[in-house]
């Protein structure tokens, strides 16, 4: 039985560093059904002369973008250059082990979504003795709770269906498209966790995507904090309003608490329903007991624009 095709989509920018050796483990796939689809977002380095020298290969379809459009929007192209039953999503700068595709597609099942951990490096592909599950709970998903404040499911690491990719587009505008798909995932068929590290992961300043070193609230300008705030409230929205979601009522009461912080003082209605739901909110996190206290107590603190 031949194997179902997998498109991998590459959005690549300004990545001229790293990308040859991303581009040498992905046609190093033990996974042979695969179309790599390069869509490039207006680089000004060398990026696109590198990715010209791959299309003498049948599997890979370039695509360069005439002007710069932002990763999400070069996602939705990539993703409509795809034909594959199941969709991967490759940094520019990681490193994949062999076997990742073999092992995800071994892996998905009927869910809609598979994600795996992997191993923390640095600019020169040296190890820093870090993995991903360093930083996060992972586990199996079938509840969009969590993912109000955190995020499990990188990008790098999911495979997915296409049934997934066509419900997650459009991605909405000014955030990380692995959260919304993670999102639409365990709404619908759910999401699978497969516990082995299968991508070299690079920290460097330049990520195009998150870096995982979490950043801890507090200590910010208060113009900053209400940027954030104001970002954090719209997340809160869309989750709301996503007709697939489970979650209606615990978001529309998340959604309408968090819009006391504007009126200037303490927001204790949304202090206590952080309370009663941690569990749920902090599904993702590490972090400990009173530290999860004291962030709720931020979370819960006046933000006015000021």
């Amino acid at each position: 039985m031949q194997q179902p095709l997998i498109s991998i989509l590459l959005c690549t920018y300004n990545g001229a560093s790293f990308l040859e050796e991303q581009m040498r483990s992905i046609l190093n796939q033990t996974y042979s059904n695969i179309e790599i689809i390069i869509s490039d977002d207006a680089s000004t380095d060398n990026t696109q002369d590198i990715i010209k020298k791959y299309g003498q290969y049948s599997t890979v379809i370039i695509n360069i973008n005439q002007q710069n459009t932002g990763l999400q929007k070069n996602i939705e192209v990539a993703a409509g250059l795809s034909k594959g039953s199941y969709i991967a999503f490759s940094d520019q700068d990681d490193i994949w082990l062999p076997d990742k595709l073999e092992k995800l597609y071994g892996a998905i099942g009927k869910h809609s979504l598979v994600y795996s951990d992997s191993k923390l490096i640095d600019d020169f592909g040296n190890g820093l003795y870090k993995n991903l599950s360093d930083f996060r709970h992972f586990q199996n998903i079938y509840n969009a709770k969590g993912f109000g404040i955190y995020n499990a499911v990188s990008g790098h690491t999911m495979l997915a269906t296409r049934e997934l990719l066509l419900t997650s587009l459009p991605i909405p505008a000014g955030y990380y498209h692995d959260w919304w798909i993670a999102i639409q995932g365990s709404n619908l068929n759910g999401i699978k966790f497969l516990n082995d590290k299968l991508t070299l992961y690079r920290q460097h300043d330049n990520n195009l995507t998150e870096n995982i070193i979490e950043k801890e609230l507090g200590s910010r300008p208060s113009y900053k904090r209400y940027e954030e705030y104001t970002r954090d409230l719209k997340w809160l929205g869309l989750i709301k309003n996503n007709p697939l979601e489970k979650n209606k009522v615990f978001y529309s009461e998340f959604y309408e608490l968090y819009l006391l912080k504007k009126k200037g003082r303490f927001a204790w209605p949304l202090f206590w329903f952080l309370i009663q739901h941690q569990k749920s909110v902090f599904l993702f996190s590490k972090k400990n007991y009173l530290s999860q206290l004291f962030e709720i107590r931020k979370r819960a603190r006046s933000e006015r624009d000021k």
